[in-house]
Parts: C-alpha cells; sequence; structure tokens
C-alpha cells in the first residue's frame, strides 16, 4: 500500500516542484511595458586567465569576445523593448569586465565493468563572468548587474560515429572525452551577452516601477 500511495504522491510532488521554479523564473524575468531607450558605453575591458593546458580561449581575439558579446545583449535588448540611443537616453549601460577563465582538470573513470575503470582525463571548463553597472541618466543613481556562463567537459561511453561505423564499443562501455568545439568560445560568449542584457533589464525594471 505504501509502495502504491509513492507512486501516486510523485506525480504530484513533481508539478508543486516544478510550479514553484516556474514560479521563480518569472521572477528573475522581468518584462518592461513600454520602451526604455539606452546609451551602451561600447568600452568593454576583457581579461583572459588560462590556468590550464588547453586552449580554447585562444579562437577568439579580444576585439571578437567584445563582438560577440555586443551581439547577444543587443539580441536580449532587441526582444525586451531596449532600444539603443546615443543621443537622448534615459540609462547608460556601463561595463567593469568581461572575463574568460580556463582551466583543466583530472577525471578518471568510475565504471568497474568496463575496460577503462581508473583511466584519467584531462578536461577543460571555461567560465565567463560579466559585470557592470547601469546609471539612470535623470539623477545618477547607479545599479550594479552581473552574468556568468560555463561550460565544462565531460566523459562519455556513447558511440561515436566512427565507433558505429566500424562496429566497436557495442557495449557502451569504452570512454572517451566529450571535447570542446571550435565554436564553443563564441556560444559562450554570445550566451553571457544575453543573460547581461537580462540582468540589465532586470535593473531597469526595478528602477521605473
Amino acid at each position: 500500500m505504501k509502495h502504491y500511495i509513492s507512486k501516486i504522491a510523485q506525480p504530484i510532488l513533481f508539478g508543486i516542484l516544478l510550479f514553484g521554479l516556474s514560479g521563480c523564473y518569472t521572477n528573475l524575468n522581468k518584462h518592461l511595458d513600454r520602451e526604455v531607450r539606452v546609451r551602451v558605453n561600447n568600452n568593454l575591458p576583457v581579461s583572459i586567465d588560462n590556468q590550464g593546458n588547453s586552449t580554447f580561449n585562444e579562437y577568439m581575439n579580444d576585439n571578437q569576445y567584445v563582438e560577440q558579446f555586443m551581439a547577444g545583449l543587443k539580441a536580449e535588448f532587441s526582444g525586451n523593448k531596449i532600444v539603443i540611443d546615443d543621443v537622448n537616453p534615459e540609462f547608460e549601460v556601463h561595463f567593469s569586465q568581461l572575463s574568460i577563465t580556463e582551466s583543466t582538470k583530472m577525471e578518471a573513470v568510475n565504471n568497474e565493468s568496463s575496460p577503462d575503470h581508473g583511466k584519467e582525463f584531462e578536461l577543460s571548463t571555461l567560465n565567463l563572468v560579466a559585470k557592470g553597472t547601469v546609471v539612470r541618466v535623470s539623477d545618477g543613481v547607479s545599479y550594479n548587474w552581473y552574468a556568468s556562463k560555463n561550460k565544462n567537459e565531460s566523459l562519455t561511453s556513447l558511440r561515436s560515429a566512427d565507433q558505429i561505423a566500424k562496429g566497436t564499443n557495442k557495449e557502451k562501455n569504452q570512454y572517451r572525452e566529450k571535447s570542446f568545439v571550435s565554436g564553443t568560445a563564441t556560444d559562450l560568449t554570445q550566451k553571457v551577452g544575453r543573460r547581461s542584457g537580462t540582468s540589465i533589464v532586470k535593473e531597469i525594471y526595478n528602477s521605473i516601477n
């Protein structure tokens, strides 16, 4: 009987949890009910720190990081009633820093049924952080904004296209590194730009409501 009740309760609890998470997400995303004009200070200092043995951050230079970040930021603005206006803005957006940190760590396969059990792989992490301020032009009041995005390489035992073609790893117990691709840095930079846009919109919303 207890087992039967728990089976009934699981979907109910899941629904409650999903509703709660949905409410939290809604609170994090503020939607403006009118157009707001902003001036964007394009001076975005870029900081790159490599703490490991991989070099994915080198796929772009400082100017390209700025370009991709701004593309993500402006895309988010355009969908949230933010109009860029250098002549008569209500707010000014300033950037303190866009930091890109690359690091590596060793991770061992933990699967005793695998011939690769105990084998170590060096996996990379890319972590991007952007922060700055939004200044209300009318009175100079400043609001801080912050955004981050990271991605980790991982291990996988799923068959690769090459393994399928060769008929190997049918047991799916041979491990390999699920590596970054050349576009990873570009993708993450655009995403942290979009998240920055969301954070900035939230601060503007709080300022005018």
